[in-house]
């Protein structure tokens, strides 16, 4: 197997040999000049085929263009919130008028548009003074009632408006209220007659009520008159057991009123 791989080292080599002295006689022929030969002409290169243009696009195969996107519809603007109107500043609450306080009771009352006077020995403070409506739940100055009491005697004044009655017809109410008041007594009108309290002319009537016996006699007077300037009427009853004690009382508070 050696012996076949040199020989074919050697013929490589020969063979390498002989290629190399081909090219040199070749080289070695060449040197002598000859007319070039004029290259055969070449056959004329065909023109090359036209390359057929491409058809044109059809219009119909053309992109469809897009349809333009539908604009979205406008966001509806709120209708603006309408400006609370300011909240009314709340008017001041009227400061409220100091309570009067009452004056302290003397002999002299002055409240609701008249005065009432005593003795200067007496007062409305030790009196058992008590105030209350006549038609009214309370006393103002159109109406009341006032009781107290007055050296021995009871007193009883009431007020209203001139136009319910006759002074007269304001007596006889008078004298029928004692009456159903005292159901268990007797009653006997007295005398009457006229009367002025503060230059105004008035009526007064007198009368007695006893027990069904005809004891425990009890003396009374009923005066009536009103105050012009206010329209007012009042009526004054004094009663009690003294006759001389309660003609006194009554001709006092008679003398001592005024209308305010």
């Amino acid at each position: 197997m050696v012996t076949r791989l040199k020989l074919s080292r050697r013929q490589v080599f020969l063979g390498f040999t002989v290629f190399l002295l081909i090219i040199a006689a070749v080289s070695c022929s060449s040197g002598d000049k000859e007319e070039p030969t004029a290259p055969a002409p070449t056959a004329a290169t065909k023109a090359p085929t036209a390359t057929t243009a491409p058809s044109p696009t059809k219009a119909s195969e053309a992109t469809t263009a897009p349809s333009p996107t539908k604009a979205p519809a406008a966001t509806k603007v709120p209708s603006p919130t309408s400006t609370p109107e300011p909240t009314a500043t709340p008017e001041p609450t009227a400061t409220p008028e100091p309570t009067a306080i009452p004056k302290p009771l003397t002999n002299v009352y002055d409240i609701y548009g008249f005065t009432v006077e005593l003795d200067q020995d007496a007062t409305f403070a030790t009196s058992n003074l008590n105030i209350d409506g006549w038609s009214e739940t309370s006393a103002d100055l159109s109406q009341g009632l006032m009781t107290f009491n007055y050296n021995g005697a009871d007193i009883a004044l009431f007020w209203q408006p001139q136009a319910y009655a006759t002074p007269q017809e304001t007596i006889d109410l008078t004298y029928q209220l004692q009456q159903a008041a005292k159901p268990d007594l007797l009653f006997a009108s007295l005398s009457d007659g006229d009367i002025t309290v503060d230059g105004t002319a008035g009526r007064f009537t007198g009368f007695i009520s006893t027990d069904s016996s005809g004891g425990n006699a009890t003396g009374g007077l009923i005066g009536v008159w009103t105050c012009a300037d206010s329209g007012t009427q009042l009526s004054m009853t004094a009663t009690g057991s003294d006759s001389t004690a309660l003609q006194i009382r009554f001709d006092r508070i008679i003398s001592g009123f005024s209308c305010d």
